[in-house]
């Protein structure tokens, strides 16, 4: 018999099996205060995500559809990172931000509200616009235009159930409630 946490973690869990969108490529070195300039950090969340990448493509927010992810170079998010840049993100709509290493701050906030932020080397191979599928259980990421498969690195069994349910809160509570 199941509860109804267990059918909360289990959507999210079927959520994260078939993650699937379009790639919008981003360099090295993009800080944290490029992903969301500073003067939309007392913004709330949902506000926050209208404004995310405008430090590079102000047309960015509007432009991208629900699911669609991020993938970027070396030190996403670094700098000056607060939790709100991840909170932003996520409200955007982006469904996983894929990099080759990010920012502590900001890797810790997006496992913490359930946003994937998953460490590949290849990113360099994905181009704009590729269309991604991501198997967070597999630990696995598919290239559905180049047909090429990268792992993922970065992922903990402890931030697959994480992510699994949804954010750190959700996951607490479950744990709570077991």
């Amino acid at each position: 018999m199941t509860d109804a946490s267990d059918d909360l973690v289990n959507d999210h869990l079927d959520e994260l099996q078939a993650l699937r969108g379009h790639a919008w490529v981003f360099g090295d070195h993009i800080a944290a205060d490029v992903i969301l300039p500073p003067a939309h950090h007392d913004r709330s969340p949902s506000e926050a995500g209208a404004f995310v990448m405008a430090g590079v493509d102000p047309t960015f927010a509007r432009a991208i559809e629900a699911g669609d992810f991020i993938v970027a170079g070396l030190e996403f998010a670094t700098g000056t990172a607060r939790t709100i840049t991840a909170q932003a993100v996520y409200t955007a709509g982006i469904a996983a931000v894929i990099a080759r290493s990010f920012g502590r701050t900001f890797l810790q906030a997006a496992t913490n509200i359930g946003l994937p932020a998953l460490a590949i080397e290849e990113t360099g191979a994905i181009k704009p616009g590729d269309r991604l599928r991501v198997d967070i259980e597999s630990r696995k990421i598919a290239n559905l235009s180049s047909g090429d498969r990268y792992i993922i690195r970065n992922l903990t069994e402890e931030s697959v159930e994480v992510l699994r349910a949804g954010g750190l809160s959700a996951y607490t509570r479950h744990q709570r409630e077991r």
